[in-house]
Formats: C-alpha cells, structure tokens, sequence
C-alpha cells in the first residue's frame, strides 16, 4: 500500500494506493467465480445458460467483498471544498467524485481504530490476526454529514495524512476545525 500526498498552491491530493494487492485480490476473486461456476456446470450441465444470469449478483458480492480493502481512495482539499472519491480504478479514481463537503462545514477530522471482522481474514494475504487497521474520519455540520477515507491504513501513514491536512488548512487559514492530533 502506498500513500501519495501531492501538495500545490490552493490544493492537497491525498491518495491511498493498493496495486499489488488489488491485483491479487481480483485473481483471487476470479479463481473463486470461475470454480463456483465449475462447480454448479458440473453439478447440473443443462443449466449452464441460466446460471450466468442468476450466478452474476452473487459474482458481484464475492468480487466486492474481496477487493473492497484495495481500493483507490482519493481526498482532494481546495481552498472552499473537500471532495472524497473511491473507485477500483486508478483513472476513475481521478476523475469520479463520489463525496463532496465544504470546508467552512468541516467539524473535526480525527483517526480511528478498528479490528478485522472473523470472516474478512479468510481472504487475507497476510496475518493480520488481531493487527489494528485505521481509518481518518471528517464528520461536517449536521447530523448527516460525514466522511471516512483509507480503509486499512497504518497508524503512522494516518498520522501523517492528518499532519498535512493540518499544516495545509493552517496555511488556508481555516483554524477553527477542531483536530486531536494538533500536537503530531
């Protein structure tokens, strides 16, 4: 995994960037699909044409579940708003915005800690039994309004992704957003 903080005059783009291990998540997810089809053509041959119809939902549930941690997640702060964005691809990651927030709204950003669910570490690539995984939460005026980006960040990267967003907002001028990590 990797964290690309890219830094300009009126903005900041935070990127969380997981290649390698997007790319083995989805051999994996195809390995698991073409076996569970294998298995229900082997079981029963002359429904081959309707199980590519009612076998694709539950293709896209097992391709979601595997390679939802690697996604790409992008945060792009300019001087009026916050737009968070999140895709399997790089180049949809770029350009798609999902989320967006004005920073006059933003309450607090803070991190926090979470563990791994039971069944999630079946399709792990690497033990992460009882590792704490991090995710930089914004949460916005209102009672609606909140964001989270960077699902299994390590602490030290969370730290330094909320160190920048702190020095660039200071640099903007936004000092009333409330921050725990103003000391990092």
């Amino acid at each position: 995994m990797e964290i690309k903080i890219e830094e300009k005059f009126e903005s900041l783009k935070i990127s969380k960037i997981c290649k390698k291990e997007l790319r083995k998540a989805h051999m994996l997810a195809i390995v698991i699909i073409i076996l569970l089809y294998g298995f229900f053509i082997y079981k029963n041959p002359r429904d081959y044409p309707m199980l590519i119809i009612f076998l694709s939902p539950l293709t896209w549930i097992i391709f979601v579940f595997i390679c939802r941690p690697y996604k790409y997640e992008v945060i792009y702060i300019d001087y009026e708003k916050i737009r968070f964005s999140s895709s399997y691809t790089e180049k949809n990651a770029e350009t798609a915005m999902t989320s967006f927030f004005l920073i006059k709204n933003l309450k607090e950003f803070y991190i926090k800690e979470y563990y791994e669910t039971p069944p999630r570490n079946i399709f792990k690539f690497e033990n992460t039994k009882n590792i704490p995984h991090y995710k930089v939460h914004f949460t916005f005026l209102g009672e609606k309004d909140y964001a989270c980006w960077g699902y299994e960040v390590p602490i030290n990267e969370a730290e330094r992704v909320i160190r920048r967003i702190n020095n660039f907002l200071e640099k903007q001028n936004y000092l009333h957003i409330k921050s725990p990590y103003e000391y990092l």
